[in-house]
């Protein structure tokens, strides 16, 4: 996609193309990006994972699911720090959190399907 749009953007700088036109351009193509649906969900899913403690999380409860304590207690800080980006990564659709007796079991996605489908 980036190649093809470098090779329209050579060409266009050939044919003459005025900047005005070449920016009106590249702006309605921002526009349609800030209202896509879909680009909104991959754009807080990558911000969710572009900070490193979160990154680890995820990539630890890919591992193993845990709860907030045991996160805590792996990373040296508190709960509620935890929580905070436990919640981050909830509301980009990355883990759900599962209440088992007294604490909240956090798992991924990913790991939370293959679980089910191994109860079938």
């Amino acid at each position: 996609m980036i190649e093809e749009r470098f090779i329209k953007y050579i060409n266009e700088i050939e044919n003459g193309i005025t900047s005005e036109v070449f920016l009106e351009e590249n702006r309605k193509i921002i526009s349609h990006f800030k209202q896509d649906i879909e680009a909104k969900k991959q754009f807080k899913i990558h911000k969710a994972l572009s900070n490193l403690k979160r990154f680890l999380i995820y990539n630890l409860l890919k591992e193993k699911p845990m709860c907030t304590c045991a996160l805590a207690k792996v990373f040296q800080t508190s709960e509620g720090t935890i929580s905070h980006h436990l919640k981050i990564l909830q509301d980009a659709g990355k883990v759900i959190g599962m209440k088992e007796s007294y604490f909240t079991t956090y798992y991924t996605i990913e790991n939370l399907i293959q679980s089910f489908d191994k109860k079938d």
